[in-house]
């Protein structure tokens, strides 16, 4: 557990100085929401030295994560996902095998981007960092049924486009309840975002008449006298 408690101290630092505010960065919003649907695989097997195993990942042929991202300011936005992840009896967790159910979550992350600084148009590196909570229904008598936990973790983006990108992420949730133990897990998530820029105000033109007609009556001349005649 201690190379565990190493990375996120660092992963935190990390966080921290990169965070810090640049003046060269544009107050324009590079986009107004963000949403996402992903593949999720999660380790929960209780090896902290190891945690990207594949053999141990838990994982489904469906999306099981939906992201909502709302944009805030300078590359900062917040975020909320729900995740619904199922065990697999044949892969380890915490340290057994043969252990089934299922495992939903809730986050509320902050998130900081780092699109701007690096004046890309396609890579969009970003950090996440808040909290959540996390309900397992299953066998398992180590881990906590119900526990609330701190996220951090890495990701990235490739924007195919202006509105569609591919997007990777790691995040770490350290259980709150048992600190460092069994509580913890780990998620990788692989899917695709949809991002909707700021939406322009409505053009009302059609609500206004172009042409004013008045109101005012006008009097209309019949017959008048020409100029130079004179009556018989």
């Amino acid at each position: 557990m201690k190379s565990f408690g190493a990375l996120c101290l660092s992963l935190i630092l990390f966080i921290s100085i990169s965070a810090q505010p640049e003046k060269a960065i544009s107050n324009k919003d590079t986009y107004n929401w963000m949403f996402g649907a992903s593949w999720i695989l999660t380790d929960d097997d209780g090896e902290s030295f190891n945690p990207f195993l594949v053999e141990n990942l838990h994982g489904h042929l469906f999306p099981t994560q939906l992201i909502i991202d709302k944009y805030i300011y300078n590359g900062w936005s917040a975020e909320c996902a729900l995740t619904y992840s199922k065990y697999n009896p044949e892969k380890i967790t915490n340290g057994s095998t043969d252990i089934s159910g299922s495992m939903f979550s809730m986050d509320f992350n902050g998130k900081y981007s780092l699109y701007k600084l690096l004046n890309s148009g396609v890579i969009d590196p970003y950090m996440i960092s808040g909290l959540g909570i996390s309900l397992r229904n299953n066998n398992d008598t180590i881990a906590r049924a119900l526990s609330p936990t701190f996220n951090f973790g890495l990701g990235l983006n490739f924007w195919f486009t202006k509105q569609i990108g591919l997007q990777l992420r790691s995040t770490a949730k350290i259980g709150l309840t048992d600190f460092l133990k069994s509580s913890d897990y780990i998620q990788h998530s692989v899917g695709l975002v949809l991002r909707v820029e700021q939406f322009e105000k409505a053009d009302n033109s059609f609500n206004k008449s172009r042409y004013k007609v008045s109101k005012k009556r006008k009097k209309i001349k019949y017959g008048g006298k020409k100029k130079g005649r004179k009556d018989t």
